[in-house]
C-alpha cells in the first residue's frame, strides 16, 4: 500500500503542477494585451525587485509599442509587419489556450486512478521537459533554439523555473511509469 500511495501523491503532484501556468497566463486566452500583468506584477520579483505602479506597463503603452514596431516597417512590408503584431498577440492567446487545456486535462486527471493518467502524464512530462529546455537556455545554456531579446528579469525566470520544470517533469514521468504498472 505505501508505494501505491507514494505512486498516487507523486502523480497527484505532476499532474498539480501543470496547473500552475495557468494561474498566471489564463487571462491571455481572452486578453493577449493582459501579458502586462505578468511583466508588471511577476516579472519585478525576479529582478529582485518589488513591483511598482510608476514603472508598470498600461494598455496604451503596449499599444504605442507595437504602432512603433510597425512603424518601423519599411512601406513595402507593412503587411508582413501587421501580420507580424498579429501573430505574436495571436500566439500568446494560442499559448494561454494550451495552458488551459492542459490545466483542464490536470483537473480531470485527478478523478482518475493512477492506472488511467498514463496518457496526460506522458503529454504533460513532455511539455514540462520542452518548458525546462526553453528555461534553463533562456537562462543562458545553450543548446535549445534561442530568444534574442532575453531581459534581465527574463533570464532570472529561466534559473527558477528551470528546476521548477524538472520536478514537474519527474513527476510526470513517475506517474507514466506507476500507470503502465
Amino acid at each position: 500500500m505505501g508505494t501505491d500511495m507514494n505512486d498516487l501523491t507523486i502523480s497527484n503532484l505532476g499532474l498539480l503542477l501543470s496547473i500552475v501556468p495557468v494561474l498566471v497566463h489564463g487571462v491571455e486566452l481572452l486578453f493577449p494585451m493582459q501579458a502586462r500583468w505578468v511583466v508588471n506584477w511577476v516579472l519585478p520579483f525576479f529582478g529582485p525587485a518589488l513591483p511598482r505602479r510608476s514603472t508598470s506597463l498600461g494598455g496604451s503603452d503596449q499599444l504605442a509599442m507595437l504602432d512603433a514596431a510597425l512603424a518601423a516597417a519599411p512601406v513595402e512590408k507593412k503587411r508582413a509587419g501587421q501580420d507580424y503584431v498579429f501573430l505574436l498577440l495571436f500566439e500568446q492567446r494560442q499559448g494561454a489556450l494550451c495552458f488551459a487545456a492542459i490545466a483542464l486535462g490536470a483537473v480531470y486527471g485527478l478523478t482518475l486512478g493512477v492506472a488511467d493518467r498514463d496518457a496526460l502524464h506522458f503529454v504533460f512530462g513532455i511539455v514540462a521537459v520542452l518548458m525546462m529546455l526553453v528555461n534553463t537556455n533562456q537562462a543562458g545554456l545553450p543548446g535549445f533554439g534561442s530568444h534574442p531579446k532575453v531581459s534581465t528579469n527574463g533570464r532570472h525566470v529561466g534559473f527558477v523555473f528551470a528546476p521548477f520544470w524538472a520536478v514537474a517533469a519527474l513527476a510526470n514521468w513517475w506517474g507514466f511509469s506507476a500507470a503502465l504498472g
